[in-house]
């Protein structure tokens, strides 16, 4: 049989249609766009910059078969001659015997002496709120040099100077911008602040300690007072003789109870405000956990401190003490009674009588208490009375009342039995006396407080004991991160006389974009809601299951 002369079939291929130019015009711009990319490439490889982390060997071997510049033979060998943490001292040398060229750098840039790498690691350290045992760690399980404790200390000692100069600078830009909000002619500017205290350790026994104080019309942080009570000078002073003289120390800690460290730093930072910020700060918004505000109440001669509370801690008041009433009286708690969901309804109810008020003082009080019978109505007796009536009122039984007024109202609420009330409607009216909601009308909280409080105890860990030194680094670079972003970190390495270069800069923006989207995302109206709706579905799971299972967990029980 003969050879088939069969063809293969050919996928066709595109030569250009009505839209298209002619051929050689496609050819010219293939060969134009690989000159493009060869130019690209070219500008890439020259634009290389930041740090890099090489295998020594590996670069062993690339200088081996390098030519020497002197006797152009391929005898180039790299020695390590020191290493200072990350950074190494390395020297290129010819190896022919009538070469005598040599050729020392330095693995890393040097800035006043010190190595950019090693500045870099420990700030980059500081920032996720680890020190010298993470960075051991790190850089054994990286197979890399190490810094010893004694120069990671140095190191902190070092950025702490730019880091305190750029914090200051943040809270003095903060404070401008209160002037300008409010605008004043004087030469000292009236403001609200809000004052809080945070501390290391919780028990009211912790050595290091907190108070900020932010502007509550900014939310940003205007001043802080950094306090600790264990300094490592005096405790070495403790052991040595008489002879030396301890006086040459002056030791700025702070001697004290713990649990005084939000009145003294309260009283630091209002006695500093005219001298620092030219401000006055004439509305004290807290939350009543501590006397600050009575140590600071008169320190402006001619002006009295306003004290302002905080309605997200004046809510969780009504809960407190409705927790404590069901512990302490038996007659109150159990199926059907006072129990934590009903708690945890009045306390939801209170506060959006609260914030739904502001402004209005009489309002306010009639809404706290309608609230409290409305939660109280049960099918037995109905207790509306006293909420609002017509179609768009709140609650549902006027609701009805307005649109069906000839139709029965069914009460679903099991409500309280008439005991239970007697005993909780006691403690519940304390707090819906005009005294108390007056300073609730502003309608504001200490939010911003507590966010700032987190940002410092995610920088500087909790569960380990920092020094004053470090506790400052921490403290003030969550005062950066908070009023500026991650980008306002990027002033610390400029005061250092180091250039941050693209990676990091394009990487903090970055951060802070993904930010300020979920910021955005988190206070939508929906997604609060939504949270709530979860949190309430949450706990309705675990009380099902703590009531199916009985105690299985309690101090002292088993």
């Amino acid at each position: 049989m003969g050879r088939s002369t069969k063809t293969c079939s050919r996928k066709r291929k595109f030569c250009g249609n009505q839209y298209s130019s002619s051929m050689s015009n496609v050819n010219t711009s293939v060969v134009v766009s690989a000159e493009q990319k060869e130019n690209k490439q070219r500008h890439t490889y020259n634009k290389l910059t930041g740090n890099r982390i090489l295998d020594i060997e590996i670069l062993m071997n690339v200088f081996s078969i390098l030519f020497c510049p002197v006797c152009s033979k391929a005898n180039l060998f790299l020695f390590e001659d020191s290493v200072f943490g990350l950074c190494s001292n390395l020297t290129l040398k010819c190896n022919s015997s009538n070469c005598d060229f040599v050729k020392a750098f330095s693995t890393s840039k040097k800035y006043n002496k010190l190595s950019e790498i090693n500045i870099r690691i420990v700030y980059g350290l500081r920032l996720i709120g680890r020190g010298f045992s993470a960075a051991v760690k790190l850089c054994s399980t990286l197979n890399v040099p190490n810094l010893s404790k004694m120069a990671y200390r140095s190191l902190e000692k070092r950025i702490l100077p730019a880091v305190t100069e750029v914090a200051k600078k943040a809270m003095g830009d903060a404070a401008q911008e209160v002037k300008t909000l409010k605008n004043s002619q004087e030469n000292v500017t009236r403001c609200g602040v809000s004052v809080d205290g945070t501390w290391q350790r919780r028990g009211y026994s912790s050595l290091n300690g907190c108070v900020s104080v932010l502007s509550i019309d900014t939310g940003k942080i205007l001043d802080v007072e950094i306090m600790s009570q264990y300094c490592r000078t005096c405790k070495k002073l403790q052991g040595v003789q008489k002879h030396v003289k301890s006086s040459k120390h002056n030791c700025s800690n702070r001697k004290g109870s713990s649990a005084n460290m939000e009145s003294v730093g309260a009283y630091r930072i209002f006695e500093r405000s005219q001298s620092s910020h030219q401000l006055l700060y004439t509305d004290y918004y807290g939350d009543g956990d501590s006397k600050a505000y009575e140590t600071v109440k008169n320190i402006y001669d001619e002006t009295t401190i306003n004290k302002l509370e905080c309605i997200g801690h004046i809510q969780k008041r009504v809960g407190t003490r409705l927790r404590k009433l069901k512990n302490k009286t038996p007659s109150v708690r159990g199926k059907g009674k006072l129990t934590d969901k009903f708690i945890d309804k009045l306390q939801n109810y209170y506060g959006i009588a609260i914030r739904s008020n502001v402004g209005n003082l009489e309002n306010m009080q009639r809404t706290v208490i309608s609230a409290f019978y409305h939660c109280c109505s049960s099918s037995r007796q109905l207790m509306h009375g006293q909420c609002p009536e017509g179609k768009e009122s709140w609650c549902r039984y006027q609701r009805h009342q307005a649109t069906t007024p000839g139709k029965k109202y069914i009460e679903t609420s099991t409500g309280l039995p008439k005991s239970v009330i007697n005993s909780v409607k006691t403690v519940y009216l304390e707090l819906c006396d005009q005294s108390l909601l007056e300073k609730c009308l502003h309608g504001k909280t200490q939010n911003s407080n507590e966010s700032f409080n987190g940002v410092i105890w995610s920088i500087i860990p909790k569960e380990t004991f920092v020094e004053l030194t470090t506790l400052r680094l921490g403290v003030y670079i969550a005062a950066i991160q908070f009023n500026k972003g991650f980008s306002g970190l990027l002033e610390v390495l400029d005061k250092m006389q180091i250039s941050p270069g693209h990676i990091t800069n394009d990487s903090f923006q970055i951060i802070d974009k993904i930010r300020m989207a979920d910021l955005k995302r988190h206070s939508q109206s929906s997604t609060k809601q939504r949270r709530k709706k979860l949190r309430a579905i949450r706990k309705k799971k675990f009380s099902y299951a703590e009531e199916k299972e009985g105690i299985t967990y309690k101090s002292g029980e088993f």
